[in-house]
């Protein structure tokens, strides 16, 4: 059995306190790695989602929510300076008590965003290996909506004075060049290139994965008549093109109706009701609040996915999960999931901001049982190959290169077989 002494994994949320699909992997690689032998600590925040509970016996089990973020009931927040520094030493204080009583082998960082990113300087300083798990590209933000190092990061002298003053970090090192940073698709790499001011000499692509546990890959298309019912899961975010699906509606017969499976409400929901008033659409528009267990049974209900994001999406579970429980796929395939997102393969590609041509997506896969039938069975290859126990293996291969110091040399590269 391949065992690591310890993997101290750090990152702003985890499940069952989480709002979207990064905090979702997070867990998911952590079960596996510990089915697997290895003994893993993760430190996280101290949010909480309102109306969950924390799982019984959890802290024993190995998951601390110690550190405070800066993240509230769905939206930053900036403390007063003198409450910021108090923050940053007892973030400090907590993750050096926390190394030295699990001396893990390596840490493990997943995300950064709205934490306190005077960690990372720690965490370069302690000499401990380093790998980065990258799901969005916090590189490019997180230390500039952290309220305590926004303050200084443009200023080297200042920060380094501050540095000394506060006891807390006020500076960034170069962390590109810390350890090894593991991106989950090659869009995801470039926009962390381009966009965060480092480069980061030692990285590769490992790719995103769904739990076959939750979503089993179908053993044959879904057997039902087609009924017009569109669904989309997922956070309710603008960026995800979720006003486009609302106006396709109107190009669309009466019959057609669009399900949103998000997991918890959000504000925006009200914004795509209003565009449906507009559109003369609000019968046929459902908001479902839906755990990942429940989920499956919902796609089944659908006879399309619709996932017509806006942004460049680091990857995109949201797809794969259909392509799973048997759905055809209509997206714009932006960002990441433009790299496993194949039009008139494994699924219909279709321009960002149209809903015309969602509709005509849709129509097409109405009056066309074969498409629907040969895209179907394309996604099921798809949804085999981007598992997400296929990503805890690359992602501990790449561990215990890096907690070896590559001593061996470097893994493989990982390279899809969708075509």
């Amino acid at each position: 059995m391949r065992v690591l002494a310890s993997i101290l994994v750090l990152s702003n949320m985890y499940p069952p306190h989480h709002y979207g699909g990064y905090e979702l992997s997070c867990r998911d690689v952590v079960d596996r790695w510990r089915r697997t032998g290895h003994d893993v600590t993760v430190l996280t925040g101290t949010m909480r989602v309102a109306g969950v509970q924390d799982p019984s016996g959890e802290r024993d089990q190995g998951v601390l929510r110690d550190l405070r973020i800066f993240y509230e009931a769905g939206k930053l927040v900036s403390p007063p300076l003198h409450q910021r520094i108090g923050i940053e030493k007892e973030n400090q204080r907590t993750l050096r008590d926390t190394i030295e009583r699990v001396k893990p082998k390596i840490i493990s960082v997943w995300h950064m965003g709205a934490m306190s990113t005077g960690l990372l300087k720690a965490l370069v300083e302690s000499g401990i290996p380093l790998a980065y798990v990258v799901c969005d590209d916090w590189p490019t933000y997180a230390y500039k909506i952290d309220p305590w190092m926004k303050l200084w990061y443009k200023h080297g002298r200042i920060g380094s004075l501050v540095e000394r003053l506060a006891g807390v970090p006020a500076t960034l090192p170069d962390i590109g060049s810390s350890g090894v940073w593991l991106f989950i698709s090659v869009n995801n790499r470039d926009r962390c290139l381009e966009w965060s001011p480092w480069a980061f000499s030692e990285s590769t692509v490992t790719y995103n994965g769904i739990d076959h546990d939750d979503f089993p890959v179908a053993a044959a298309t879904p057997d039902h008549p087609w009924r017009w019912r569109m669904a989309n899961a997922g956070r309710l975010d603008p960026r995800k093109g979720l006003a486009t699906a609302v106006h396709s509606l109107a190009y669309l017969p009466d019959e057609a109706t669009l399900e949103l499976l998000p997991s918890v409400d959000d504000p925006y929901r009200q914004e795509l009701e209003a565009v449906a008033r507009e559109c003369g659409v609000s019968d046929r528009l459902r908001f479902t609040n839906v755990t990942r267990a429940e989920l499956r049974g919902r796609y089944a209900q659908a006879d399309v996915c619709v996932f017509p994001t806006e942004w460049d999406e680091p990857f995109g579970l949201v797809p794969v999960e259909a392509m799973a429980c048997g759905v055809p796929v209509v997206a714009t395939g932006s960002g990441g999931s433009g790299e496993f997102l194949i039009d008139d393969g494994n699924c219909l590609r279709i321009p960002q901001r149209d809903p015309q041509a969602l509709a005509t997506a849709v129509k097409r896969l109405a009056d066309e049982p074969e498409l629907r039938s040969r895209l179907v069975m394309s996604g099921f290859a798809t949804a085999r190959d981007l598992s997400v126990d296929r990503l805890a293996e690359v992602l501990e291969v790449w561990h215990l290169a890096a907690a070896d110091r590559f001593a061996n040399g470097r893994p493989a590269q990982r390279l899809l077989s969708i075509r």
